[in-house]
């Protein structure tokens, strides 16, 4: 089998292997990046992610499967995340009074100031990319939509 070389001398079966090995490193790259703006404040990715969703609503609620649908992630443990978010004191958890099997999720008042204090420094989290042309962007987007519909 002949490997592909690439610039920095890794290899690489071919060009679509090395692809994903990109991909997947660049995602590292970007959840670091976010991970670190986090640390201050103890929250996970995914942590900030179901606060910024039950933001989007306050304040109003969201039951599981909702917010589950809101995530990008396919394999998020919302019971765990809300579990943790719960100890926290950043949402709380109610049963829903038209259906007392579903259990609604929401902010705070305090906790949505808190996570208004957390999105500050995400203001310019586009920076991350900024050094891509607009030609660049457009089309590594396309590309990523391409890759998830197949």
């Amino acid at each position: 089998m002949h490997l592909f070389k690439t610039d920095m001398g890794k290899q690489y079966k071919n060009q679509y292997h090395e692809l994903i090995a990109n991909l997947h490193i660049t995602d590292g790259y970007i959840f670091n990046y976010f991970d670190q703006k986090l640390a201050p404040f103890k929250l996970s990715v995914q942590q900030y992610v179901v606060l910024r969703q039950l933001q989007e609503v306050y304040p109003e609620s969201l039951n599981a499967g909702e917010l589950k649908n809101k995530m990008h992630e396919i394999n998020s443990d919302m019971t765990r995340l809300t579990d943790r978010l719960i100890s926290k004191n950043l949402i709380v958890r109610e049963t829903d009074p038209l259906n007392r099997r579903r259990v609604k999720l929401r902010l705070t008042e305090e906790s949505n100031e808190f996570v208004k204090r957390v999105a500050i420094e995400f203001q310019n989290f586009e920076s991350i990319v900024s050094h891509l042309t607009d030609d660049e962007v457009k089309t590594l987007n396309t590309l990523l939509t391409k890759i998830r519909t197949k």
